[in-house]
């Protein structure tokens, strides 16, 4: 990532992308509250750190493509997939 204003809008899209993501797939609201780039050398991946909207203790985790936006992996409580 080169300057800042482009990390800002990687990390918006990528946080505006997950949500998408939890609420279409898992019918989940959630909150990213921290994140964290994988090195350069490792991809293009951000992982994002929050928690369920009204419920701070239950804590999720989405690791995505900033640039393409698509999800690598993710982490919530299994009782709360319904799938």
């Amino acid at each position: 990532m080169s300057d800042s204003r482009e990390e800002a809008q990687a990390i918006n899209k990528a946080m505006n992308a997950g949500k998408m993501y939890f609420k279409e797939k898992y019918d989940l609201n959630v909150e990213f509250t921290r994140h964290k780039f994988n090195p350069p050398d490792l991809g293009t991946d951000i992982g994002l750190y929050g928690y369920l909207k009204g419920d701070t203790d239950t804590e999720v985790f989405l690791l995505i493509n900033y640039e393409t936006l698509e999800v690598v992996t993710m982490g919530v409580p299994k009782e709360l997939i319904k799938r």
